[in-house]
């Protein structure tokens, strides 16, 4: 399925919807970007998203880098399966939070 994103008028909730991929990274790339010029933030709902993989999991990443650069607010709502896994899969699940500790100590 192709990735459908909608905006609700007069907020700054964005829904995706379809697949999260690197077939159609550059399309959402530009509606994040348009969007995160236009507003004081983004509210990113994937509730709809079916698949994601590693550049659509990049540019979730790189828009919270510019939103938080832009000093913008930046806030994913109903990560499905399919955007867990992804993370998951890329070493950013819930272990990857833990504190770093290089000395083995």
């Amino acid at each position: 399925m192709k990735l459908q994103i909608t905006t609700a008028p007069d907020s700054n909730t964005l829904r995706m919807a379809g697949d999260l991929d690197i077939y159609s990274v550059e399309q959402a790339r530009e509606a994040l970007l348009a969007h995160l010029a236009e507003k004081t933030g983004i509210d990113l709902n994937l509730d709809g998203v079916e698949t994601c993989d590693a550049a659509g999991m990049q540019l979730l990443l790189a828009t919270h880098r510019s939103a938080v650069a832009a000093g913008k607010a930046f806030t994913i709502r109903n990560p499905v399966p399919a955007i867990e896994q992804c993370g998951e899969s890329l070493g950013l699940g819930p272990e990857s939070r833990q504190p770093h500790n290089p000395g083995g100590l």
